[in-house]
């Protein structure tokens, strides 16, 4: 067996260490003599010992290396083994691989021819519902025509029926609305006749009399409802001409508050007529005369105003007295009858009479109610 190179000097190291321990002294030997032998023997033990621990470990080191060697001899083949694996594998994967990019391949000319097939078919049928339609629309526009052909003939024919119906009816509403007017309007004259011979006497004089304010009418519109037993409203109404004409024979009522002397509009016989003439077309004019007599009636309504001191000239007021008479003509007949039999217009120098412009009011011996006698009213105003 071969010793390492440094076995030896290792070797002569330990053995000069342990001869110089190894004294005679250490020893506690009496000579040298005794001392050789025993120097000896234990040099001889010594190697022994280091001989058989060398020995040991290099056997172990042989056995480390050689479980070494075939742990990796295992772990190659077992490489080996896993690549030749591998390799099988790769070979595999790469053939299939192969057989499916074929069949893709072919799936997509399938894919293609299938598609240009389907495309051509489509067009195919486009063409044929292109053709259909035409042929569908062509026959659709000559029925029309024919049916338009028909309908203009007998639509012709309707209009000319119904032009001559609605001609014979208008002509027949005409006639029915004229007639009707005309009995209204003989009625009225004939109403104003009486109004004139048996009703127009003075007005009594009022006891309670009203309190008057210029910044409007003295007497309400709904002045026929005022149940106050001290309102002057009551004696009005037993007289009963103002209401009843009011309500039942408007145009006679009005056209005598427009022929008052205090406002001096227009004569009496005047006012029926017209007033009456406008009533009496209204439905065969389509309104529009009644709208003639709204506006005529509402700048009646404010010279009333203008006279009286009370607000006028405005688009207030106007439009007022416009939706006054438009809703409410018989109470605005009513209130403006009132409003002139029994108050005054505001006192102005040319509208005082001779004694009481001279003479002082003390010196004059008979004193007349407020507002003074109905004749000497209708004296005394100019306007």
């Amino acid at each position: 067996m071969k010793m390492a190179p440094g076995g030896s000097g290792l070797l002569v190291f330990a053995f000069l260490a342990t001869a110089k321990a190894l004294t005679p002294r250490a020893l506690n030997l009496n000579s040298e003599a005794e001392f050789v032998p025993q120097v000896g023997q234990s040099a001889a033990a010594l190697y022994q010992t280091s001989q058989t621990t060398r020995d040991g470990h290099v056997e172990a080191l042989a056995r480390r290396e050689q479980a070494a060697l075939q742990s990796q001899q295992v772990a190659l083949e077992a490489l080996a083994q896993q690549a030749a694996k591998d390799s099988d594998e790769t070979a595999t994967l790469r053939s299939e691989l192969k057989n499916v990019e074929a069949k893709e391949a072919a799936l997509e000319e399938l894919v293609q021819r299938q598609s240009k097939e389907l495309l051509a078919e489509k067009a195919g049928h486009l063409r044929a519902q292109a053709q259909l339609q035409d042929q569908q629309s062509s026959l659709h526009r000559a029925k029309l025509q024919a049916d338009l052909a028909g309908v203009a003939k007998s639509s012709s024919a309707l209009l000319g029926i119904a032009g001559k119906s609605a001609v014979e009816f208008s002509l027949d509403a005409l006639k029915d609305q004229l007639l009707g007017g005309a009995v209204y309007f003989c009625l009225v004259m004939i109403a104003a006749y009486l109004y004139v011979t048996y009703c127009h006497y003075p007005y009594p004089v009022l006891k309670n009399r009203p309190a008057v304010t210029r910044e409007g009418f003295t007497f309400s519109l709904w002045e026929i409802c005022n149940f106050d037993a001290d309102a002057p409203s009551k004696e009005i109404m037993r007289d009963m001409r103002i209401p009843c004409f009011s309500c039942l024979c408007s145009p006679v009522r009005w056209a005598d508050t427009a022929s008052s002397a205090k406002i001096n509009c227009m004569p009496f016989w005047t006012g029926v007529i017209l007033v009456t003439f406008l009533n009496a077309l209204t439905a065969a004019s389509f309104y529009i005369t009644a709208l003639i007599y709204m506006f005529m009636a509402a700048n009646h309504r404010q010279l009333i105003r203008r006279i009286y001191g009370m607000p006028h000239g405005t688009w207030r007021t106007y439009t007022e007295d416009c939706c006054t008479w438009m809703w409410c003509s018989c109470c605005a007949t009513m209130q403006e009858a009132m409003e002139i039999q029994y108050v005054d217009p505001v006192n102005k120098p040319w509208q005082q009479s001779m004694v009481d412009s001279v003479v002082p009011a003390a010196f004059q011996t008979e004193k007349e109610p407020e507002g003074g006698s109905v004749e000497r009213r209708q004296n005394t105003t100019c306007c």
